[in-house]
């Protein structure tokens, strides 16, 4: 079995008292919602996660940086019928509570939009039980 890693980020900024919460409308591939997520780029997960929040969310400024003790994981069938696994490691990330998203300079193309949401309304909308649960472990770091 092959095994890739990689970042997801439960990304927020707290225009309030409140945390509004990054999910990004994915188009290529599958259709759905999720959290920013990308292989691992030049074996460093802070490199990796800055890049894909600018690739895929068009957000450079990050006011915090957190690695965590989640994991993000899931298999699938490659085309060929090898399973691959993937081990995301997952990170809190806090931006300015001005940061907008764009998606449109992404060089993959992956997403529609992406928009920033109350917490309810961020886990209703992911596709994937796995994110769910992820946001859910971190939401509760964030609003200690």
């Amino acid at each position: 079995m092959e095994r890739e890693k990689g970042v997801v980020l439960v990304v927020y900024k707290k225009p309030s008292r409140n945390p509004r919460y990054l999910v990004l409308n994915r188009k290529k591939n599958w259709e759905g919602w999720e959290l920013p997520k990308g292989h691992l780029e030049k074996d460093d997960y802070e490199h990796t996660a800055r890049l894909e929040l600018s690739e895929e969310a068009g957000i450079e400024a990050i006011e915090e940086l957190e690695s965590t003790e989640q994991v993000l994981e899931w298999s699938f069938e490659d085309d060929d019928g090898q399973t691959i696994k993937r081990e995301y490691k997952a990170f809190i990330v806090k931006v300015d509570e001005g940061a907008v998203t764009d998606t449109s300079a992404n060089p993959h193309d992956e997403h529609e939009r992406g928009h920033f949401f109350n917490y309810e309304d961020a886990k209703s909308l992911l596709t994937h039980q796995n994110q769910k649960e992820i946001l859910d472990a971190l939401h509760e770091t964030i609003t200690r």
